[in-house]
Formats: C-alpha cells, structure tokens, sequence
C-alpha cells in the first residue's frame, strides 16, 4: 500500500501525481506543470516551466500571473485555462482542476491515470470547500497540521471583528491594513459598502484589485498613493491604508493604527490579538485549521495519503496524526533532492 501510488514531493516543492504531471514545482520530466495558485511559495521555477512544460491552471489565475509578470505570458500557448470539473487529457492521463477557496483562482488537482487510479493534490485550501476532488491517493497542504492550529471561530465570525475594529479605529485616523495577496483583497471586499472613506495603495495594488473585479468581486477601487485622488485622501487624513505584496510598510506608524491579517500567533478562542491600542493582528486566513484539514482529506475519499513536508513544517506531525485518528495510511515527502537538471 505504501509505495503503491506515484506521488511525492521532491526537494524544491514540485508536487508529483503520477510521470506527466507536478504542481507547484519543475521537473524536466513532467510534461505538465499544474498552477495551482500564485502565492510566492508555489511558485518555484516557472520560469523553467514556462520554456520547457505546458501549465495549467485556472482562468483567474492565468488573469493575475499576466497582471503580474505580463512580458510573453498573454500570447504564450502553453499557458493554459481549464474550465473548473472539466477533464483534459495530458499524456493519457484525466486532469481536472476545482476550486480549493484559498484565493481568487485557487485549484485542487485530480490526475486520473491510464490504469484508473486517481491522485490528488489539495494545494492551499480553505475548508468547507464547496466541491472536494475524489482520490485514492492525496498529497496534502500541512500549513496548519499540527493539533495546535484549531480556532473556536468561524471566519465569518472574523471578518464581523475586523470591521468592528476597523470602523472603532478610524474614528481616531488613519488605517494601515497589512495582508498577503489573497487576504488583503478578501479583507477589502468585506469593507467594501461598509466603510465610508476611501483605500489608498500602491499601483500594483491597484491592478490586482482590478483583475480580482473583473472576476466578479466587489471591491471599491484603490487610489495610487502617489496620484492626485491618492495624495488628496492622504491628506484628508481619513483612510485605509492598504499594504500587499512587495509594498514597504513603513516603520514609523504616523498617526495611523495598524492591522495586520495573519492567523499566524493568533489565541484559537480569539481572532483578535492586540498589541497595543494602536496596534492588532487580525487570524482572517483562507487556510483550513487542523480539524478542517483531517475533515477535507476524509472528504476525499483517499486511502493513502503524503503529506507536504517543504511547506508549512508540520508534515510529519500532521502524517501521525492522520495515521492515529483516521486510520490511513499516511507519511510525510521524501523530499528527495537529484543530480539531474531540474529536479
């Protein structure tokens, strides 16, 4: 049973289901890479991928890795939208792709091979997930794998907080809101309607809140800091402050409070960790806790199950757990680094 099923995960992060397809990763062999997010920790060697593999992902994705790195990606045929559920064929083998909830354009990926085995990857998810891929064998996200990543409140729950929080400290000034592409744009969509003053942030802030608009988001739009609207509303001293991927925060705070959104350090009975009255961090998180992960991987169905053990860190503390209260045959990667090129 152990070694039954062909999936790993190798030293640099690439996710293999079955010879013809990794995730997350490059593998000269592999002739097809899947996207199945872009978070900088998925990301690893796609420029190598790019020359060298087809990729798959999401539409929505495909919108946002062009928003981001643009130069060949929007006439490059290899750089390839699926449709959510519906199976495309890559060397004999069944892809499909669904939604995982993490981030605009966020993936789970099933790889059905010739002889009618089914592997998986979850990637990052967030949990409940409306539709779960059926699998034998599953590679698993183990971001929150250990039993001390519970939380005793819903996200639901956390976005209620973090609006009351925001509206108590803009009647003192300015806002700085501090988040990971993903969960900054979640966050502005729950402000959005509800808070009366505008969002202030960098160009590519901007851009990306764009894409994440024309994909059906509703999200008021960010001023560039730098721009006439922008430096009016700066100096109207009402505002949120927005910092996202590759913006510097700046040490000195100002006159503004600050919020940062992490579930990272966060109380499991308490989304709201305050570190002074001028200063909070906020557990608003698209990942799954570890209940919510051992829930997603029964929903699959898998009978074995690897766990990723090059992110997150708790790979093989969550392939003991899943071994001793689920009953599955379950370890963490091997990890296995090569000599060859690529691997």
């Amino acid at each position: 049973m152990m070694n039954r099923y062909p999936i790993d995960v190798n030293a640099s992060g690439a996710v293999h289901l079955g010879e013809a397809i990794v995730c997350d990763g490059f593998y000269h062999d592999a002739q097809a890479r899947v996207q199945t997010h872009i978070h900088e920790d998925h990301m690893e060697d796609f420029e190598s991928s790019k020359g060298f593999q087809k990729i798959f992902m999401s539409d929505a994705t495909r919108r946002l890795l062009i928003n981001e790195k643009n130069a060949d990606l929007p006439i490059r045929d290899n750089l390839i939208a699926l449709e959510p559920g519906v199976p495309h064929d890559v060397d004999g083998c069944q892809l499909t792709l669904l939604p995982s909830g993490h981030m605009l354009g966020a993936v789970q990926t099933c790889v059905e091979l010739p002889n009618g085995s089914r592997l998986g990857y979850s990637g990052d998810l967030s949990w409940p997930c409306r539709d779960v891929v059926q699998v034998d064998a599953l590679v698993i996200d183990s971001t929150y794998g250990s039993p001390n990543s519970r939380r005793e409140f819903t996200q639901g729950e956390v976005e209620t907080r973090l609006l009351e929080l925001v509206f108590r400290l803009l009647k003192r000034g300015p806002v700085d809101l501090i988040a990971h592409r993903g969960t900054l744009q979640r966050a502005l969509q729950v402000l959005t309607g509800q808070i009366d003053c505008p969002m202030i942030g960098s160009s590519y802030v901007k851009s990306e809140v764009a894409v994440y608009r024309e994909c059906g988001y509703c999200i008021d739009e960010v001023l560039i800091a730098g721009s006439v609207p922008g430096k009016a509303a700066l100096d109207n001293g009402r505002y949120i402050r927005v910092y996202g991927k590759g913006d510097r925060v700046p040490v000195d705070r100002g006159h503004s409070s600050r919020i940062t959104l992490s579930a990272f350090m966060s109380r499991p009975d308490d989304p709201v960790l305050e570190y002074s009255d001028v200063a909070y961090r906020v557990a608003l998180s698209d990942h799954a806790d570890f209940e919510g992960t051992l829930q997603y991987i029964l929903a699959t169905g898998a009978k074995y199950v690897i766990t990723d053990n090059t992110r997150g860190g708790n790979g093989v503390r969550l392939a003991l757990e899943i071994r001793s209260r689920l009953g599955l045959a379950a370890r963490p990667s091997s990890n296995q680094a090569s000599r060859e090129w690529g691997t």
